[in-house]
């Protein structure tokens, strides 16, 4: 490839990236596109010339300094498409990167755990103790899924740290399931064996014209029953449907039964709200030492992991 070709490569490369011959002439400091245009064609011209000699160097550095090129990139061959997928790699690591100092140990305690769970959709880190003092830190991408998660921890006195890099391009449901899932296997670790818990846990919440139920058994047997009719579709940006994908993430991942119920609301805001301070309550209930039963598991057959 001579030097002719090359350049008129980059030049079409460069002209894709500010949108138009025009917009990379205003950029590059021309006066007017006319004279960007003429070294277009002159290359052109020049392309099947073994001898083309291409642009002169102080164009390139008004080519390269205007749309932010390091010194020598017209010189050099470029394939855009692989250029593109090591960008997406290299931001790709530097998020795992972010996801794995977020995941050092960020509560202590003997029911403290951190847990880390990477895919091609999300990139999650909870942090939970279940012995807190209602302490929350969230970043999710996800507002709403953040004002709900904080209800958790406030009202089940467990200490929450989650961070997520999701696919919201795409839309919130990877997210939002995966949370749950991870949640869900963070609270399996914290409980460990289960000894000397009280096993069950229940609550009824109102907020206004809302009131919801939730009854938990952190029983090994993944369970759920979900009967929540939202008034409306969509709360904000946020897709309703997605509670039930990450409850259902939840119960999967954290071997417990799990109750939901609705019993009124007409408010689609206070329906949610319930739901979780309800789960937060009901959670912290059944997570709870009970003395009568120190050390004993709460389980006639002798376990509730197996």
């Amino acid at each position: 490839m001579n030097k002719a070709q090359l350049h008129l490569q980059n030049l079409y490369i460069l002209m894709k990236e500010a949108g138009s011959l025009a917009e990379l002439a205003r950029r590059s400091g021309y006066e007017n596109s006319a004279s960007l245009s003429q070294i277009k064609r002159r290359l052109e011209q020049q392309n099947t010339d073994e001898n083309g000699r291409g642009i002169r160097a102080s164009l390139l550095a008004k080519l390269e300094s205007g749309m932010g090129k390091r010194k020598g990139w017209m010189d050099r061959e470029h394939d855009p498409e692989a250029e593109k997928r090591q960008k997406k790699a290299a931001a790709g690591r530097a998020a795992e990167k972010a996801v794995a100092a977020a995941s050092a140990p960020v509560f202590e305690g003997k029911r403290a755990v951190t847990v880390v769970r990477n895919t091609s959709e999300t990139r999650i880190s909870v942090s939970l103790n279940l012995d807190g003092s209602g302490v929350g830190r969230f970043d999710t991408g996800v507002p709403f899924l953040d004002h709900m998660l904080d209800q958790i921890a406030r009202h089940g006195l467990i200490d929450l740290d989650i961070a997520c890099q999701g696919d919201l391009h795409i839309d919130d449901h990877h997210t939002v399931e995966d949370i749950g899932i991870t949640l869900g296997q963070a609270l399996k670790q914290a409980l460990g064996d289960k000894a000397g818990i009280r096993r069950y846990g229940h609550a009824y919440v109102p907020l206004d014209e809302a009131l919801s139920r939730v009854v938990i058994d952190l029983s090994g047997r993944p369970g759920l029953v979900y009967n929540l009719e939202f008034t409306r579709a969509m709360i904000g940006r946020f897709d309703v449907d997605l509670f039930s994908e990450f409850f259902q993430g939840l119960v999967n991942h954290s071997m417990m039964t799990l109750h939901i119920d609705n019993l009124r609301g007409k408010n689609a805001h206070h329906q949610a709200e319930t739901m979780f301070k309800a789960f937060g309550r009901a959670l912290r209930m059944a997570v709870e030492y009970d003395e009568c039963m120190a050390g004993i598991m709460p389980s006639t057959k002798g376990t509730l992991t197996a």
